[in-house]
Protein backbone atom coordinates (compact mmCIF):
# COMPACT_ATOMS: atom_id res chain seq x y z
CA UNK A 1 0.00 0.00 0.00
CA UNK A 2 1.15 3.52 -0.96
CA UNK A 3 2.21 5.46 1.99
CA UNK A 4 1.16 9.24 2.20
CA UNK A 5 3.42 11.89 2.17
CA UNK A 6 1.84 13.14 5.32
CA UNK A 7 1.98 10.27 6.78
CA UNK A 8 5.57 9.66 6.16
CA UNK A 9 6.33 13.52 7.53
CA UNK A 10 4.22 12.94 10.94
CA UNK A 11 6.18 9.47 11.22
CA UNK A 12 9.50 11.02 10.40
CA UNK A 13 8.45 14.19 13.44
CA UNK A 14 7.64 11.51 15.91
CA UNK A 15 10.87 9.24 15.37
CA UNK A 16 13.16 12.63 15.60
CA UNK A 17 11.02 13.57 18.89
CA UNK A 18 11.97 9.90 20.26
CA UNK A 19 15.68 10.07 19.36
CA UNK A 20 15.96 13.45 20.80
CA UNK A 21 13.92 12.50 23.81
CA UNK A 22 16.07 9.28 24.03
CA UNK A 23 19.54 10.93 23.74
CA UNK A 24 18.82 13.78 26.42
CA UNK A 25 17.94 10.83 28.58
CA UNK A 26 21.04 8.51 27.95
CA UNK A 27 22.72 11.55 28.37
CA UNK A 28 21.16 12.69 31.85
CA UNK A 29 22.37 8.79 32.95
CA UNK A 30 25.57 8.39 31.67
CA UNK A 31 27.17 12.56 32.13
CA UNK A 32 24.29 14.38 34.49
CA UNK A 33 26.12 17.37 34.73
CA UNK A 34 26.40 17.97 30.77
CA UNK A 35 23.37 19.52 30.91
CA UNK A 36 24.13 22.84 32.79
CA UNK A 37 26.69 23.38 29.73
CA UNK A 38 23.81 22.63 27.42
CA UNK A 39 21.43 25.71 27.41
CA UNK A 40 20.61 26.29 24.04
CA UNK A 41 19.33 22.64 23.26
CA UNK A 42 15.32 22.96 23.12
CA UNK A 43 13.13 21.69 26.06
CA UNK A 44 16.53 21.15 28.34
CA UNK A 45 15.79 23.14 30.84
CA UNK A 46 12.53 21.44 31.35
CA UNK A 47 14.36 17.99 30.96
CA UNK A 48 16.89 19.17 33.55
CA UNK A 49 13.55 19.40 36.47
CA UNK A 50 12.87 15.69 35.27
CA UNK A 51 13.95 11.82 36.15
CA UNK A 52 15.35 10.18 32.69
CA UNK A 53 13.55 7.60 33.13
CA UNK A 54 10.02 8.93 31.98
CA UNK A 55 11.90 11.04 29.54
CA UNK A 56 13.56 7.65 27.86
CA UNK A 57 10.14 6.01 28.05
CA UNK A 58 8.53 9.11 26.31
CA UNK A 59 11.22 8.93 23.77
CA UNK A 60 10.90 5.44 23.19
CA UNK A 61 6.81 5.62 23.05
CA UNK A 62 7.36 8.40 20.25
CA UNK A 63 9.93 5.69 18.58
CA UNK A 64 7.77 3.23 18.55
CA UNK A 65 4.40 5.14 17.15
CA UNK A 66 6.85 6.81 14.15
CA UNK A 67 8.20 3.08 13.48
CA UNK A 68 4.08 2.36 13.21
CA UNK A 69 3.09 5.01 10.98
CA UNK A 70 6.06 3.97 9.05
CA UNK A 71 4.59 0.94 8.84
CA UNK A 72 1.06 2.54 8.27
CA UNK A 73 0.08 0.60 11.90
CA UNK A 74 -3.47 1.34 12.90
CA UNK A 75 -2.63 1.38 16.32
CA UNK A 76 0.05 4.00 15.99
CA UNK A 77 -2.27 6.31 14.18
CA UNK A 78 -4.59 6.09 16.92
CA UNK A 79 -1.97 6.30 19.36
CA UNK A 80 -0.27 9.21 17.94
CA UNK A 81 -4.34 10.79 17.80
CA UNK A 82 -4.34 10.43 21.11
CA UNK A 83 -1.10 11.63 22.39
CA UNK A 84 -1.27 14.45 20.26
CA UNK A 85 -4.61 15.40 21.35
CA UNK A 86 -3.60 15.50 25.40
CA UNK A 87 -0.55 17.53 24.89
CA UNK A 88 -2.62 19.91 23.28
CA UNK A 89 -4.73 19.89 25.95
CA UNK A 90 -1.89 20.11 28.31
CA UNK A 91 -0.59 23.04 26.50
CA UNK A 92 -4.27 24.82 26.06
CA UNK A 93 -4.56 24.40 30.28
CA UNK A 94 -0.71 25.87 30.41
CA UNK A 95 -1.82 28.91 28.33
CA UNK A 96 -5.23 29.68 30.22
CA UNK A 97 -3.92 29.16 33.98
CA UNK A 98 -0.20 30.52 33.92
CA UNK A 99 0.98 33.90 33.03
CA UNK A 100 2.94 34.45 29.83
CA UNK A 101 5.26 36.23 28.06
CA UNK A 102 3.92 37.67 24.55
CA UNK A 103 6.25 35.15 22.58
CA UNK A 104 5.15 32.30 25.16
CA UNK A 105 1.82 32.93 23.62
CA UNK A 106 2.47 32.86 20.48
CA UNK A 107 4.52 29.58 20.52
CA UNK A 108 1.51 27.68 22.11
CA UNK A 109 -0.40 28.61 20.07
CA UNK A 110 1.05 27.82 17.02
CA UNK A 111 1.75 24.17 19.05
CA UNK A 112 -1.94 24.01 19.93
CA UNK A 113 -2.58 24.62 16.08
CA UNK A 114 0.16 22.23 14.63
CA UNK A 115 -1.15 19.03 16.79
CA UNK A 116 -5.05 19.91 15.60
CA UNK A 117 -3.68 19.51 12.51
CA UNK A 118 -2.05 16.65 12.54
CA UNK A 119 -4.54 15.14 14.17
CA UNK A 120 -7.49 16.34 12.23
CA UNK A 121 -5.01 14.98 8.29
CA UNK A 122 -4.50 11.75 10.74
CA UNK A 123 -8.78 11.11 11.16
CA UNK A 124 -9.52 12.32 7.45
CA UNK A 125 -11.55 9.34 5.70
CA UNK A 126 -8.78 8.55 2.71
CA UNK A 127 -6.34 8.70 5.45
CA UNK A 128 -8.38 6.33 7.64
CA UNK A 129 -8.92 3.95 4.52
CA UNK A 130 -4.92 3.85 3.83
CA UNK A 131 -4.45 2.57 7.36
CA UNK A 132 -7.31 0.30 7.10
CA UNK A 133 -6.51 -1.39 3.99
CA UNK A 134 -3.28 -1.90 5.55
CA UNK A 135 -4.83 -3.61 8.49
CA UNK A 136 -7.05 -5.88 6.42
CA UNK A 137 -4.02 -6.96 3.82
CA UNK A 138 -2.49 -8.03 6.70
CA UNK A 139 -4.68 -9.27 8.66
CA UNK A 140 -5.74 -12.46 6.51
CA UNK A 141 -3.30 -14.28 4.54
CA UNK A 142 -4.22 -15.29 1.18
CA UNK A 143 -4.64 -19.01 0.28
CA UNK A 144 -3.64 -20.40 -2.34
CA UNK A 145 -6.89 -20.38 -4.49
CA UNK A 146 -6.75 -16.47 -4.31
CA UNK A 147 -3.44 -15.85 -5.07
CA UNK A 148 -4.32 -17.04 -8.70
Amino acid sequence: MHRPLGVTIIACLCLLSGVYLCSVATTMLLVPDVLTTVRAAPFVPALKSLSPYPTLVVGIAWAVIGWGLFQLRDWARFVATLLLGAGAAWELSMLVFRAHSSWRILAACLEITLRASVIWYLLRPPILDVFRAKHSESSFPRTPLQRQ
